[in-house]
């Protein structure tokens, strides 16, 4: 691997890829930069980094390639024509866009064929957090890469951590855990309708949830031991109990005239846990549905 840990493009210029550039500027790396909208680079301080007039220009200049953009798809629209390929032996490419463990996968073998190595990322933060110890990144592929890259990934801040050397790793990780944002978040507008609805204090309600936070904190530890054991006895809570308070909810939800859908399908998959005969055991069982394993 022939990098100087130096000299990085920084590919897309969004807010996250424009956040990702100039914390490797303030680390005074060698920083070029290229988005496919010319007008992107004006945010960007005189001489405070590189401006590429092409993609082509972009990779010959760096050794470690920054790549922010909105999807693998978006990737390969960009980096798979021949003026841009015989450019990249010997780089490191740091895929940050979005994407799934196959397409992860699928770009790292790709990144081979044309002599390059691929590090895959996955940004856990807000573009604000970029710099800073609010950041976190996980990446997963080829250890030398990572190490090779450890300036620009310094410069990200917060904690940043290689999490096996398979390439899929950090996607399927970070979708995981996106699974619990997105469902935290809708449990969370939900339960403020229902509070909205009934005349009770949102601030309130803030309150109490956060309280419980603690709670939470302890069914994902519990959780994961069961599943991890494939053993569900639980002295907390069976699925049957939790199947009567989803009820209860949708009921409060109906008298409350609120849309039903999301209660609806937490519902079914407790009422086809318990159809399957799963009643007396904890919630964690609904994992074989989940892993389609009944």
């Amino acid at each position: 691997m022939t990098t100087t840990n130096e000299r990085v493009a920084v590919i897309g210029l969004g807010l996250m890829g424009s956040s990702l550039a100039k914390a490797l500027s303030a680390a005074d790396l060698e920083v070029t930069v290229w988005n496919r909208t010319p007008a992107k680079t004006e945010s960007f301080k005189p001489g405070a980094v590189q401006i590429a007039d092409t993609l082509a220009d972009a990779v010959r200049a760096s050794d470690i390639i920054v790549v922010c953009v909105r999807d693998y798809e978006a990737t390969a629209d960009l980096f798979r024509v021949e003026s841009v390929e015989c450019e990249l032996a010997g780089k490191v490419i740091v895929q940050l866009s979005t994407g799934t463990p196959s397409k992860a996968r699928e770009a790292s073998e790709w990144a081979t064929t044309v002599g390059a190595t691929h590090l895959d990322g996955e940004i856990m933060a807000f573009p604000d957090a970029i710099g800073t110890d609010r950041c976190a990144i996980l990446y997963s592929g080829d250890r030398a890469a990572f190490e090779a890259c450890d300036s620009a990934v310094q410069a990200f801040g917060g904690v940043s951590q290689l999490i096996g050397d398979d390439p899929g790793m950090a996607a399927a990780l970070s979708n995981a855990v996106l699974s619990i944002y997105f469902s935290f978040t809708f449990g969370l507008l939900n339960g403020a309708a229902i509070c909205d609805a009934e005349k009770v204090p949102l601030p309130l309600f803030r309150e109490l949830v956060q309280s419980l936070f603690p709670v939470f904190g302890d069914v994902l530890s519990r959780s994961v031991d069961m599943i991890s054991a494939g053993d569900y006895e639980s002295e907390h809570s069976t699925l049957e109990t939790s199947a009567g308070a989803l009820a209860q909810i949708a009921a409060v939800g109906r008298d409350a005239g609120l849309d039903g859908r999301l209660v609806e399908c937490m519902r079914i998959y407790a009422t086809e846990g318990l159809e399957a005969g799963f009643g007396s055991v904890g919630n964690a069982v609904l994992f074989k549905q989940f892993r389609n394993r009944r």
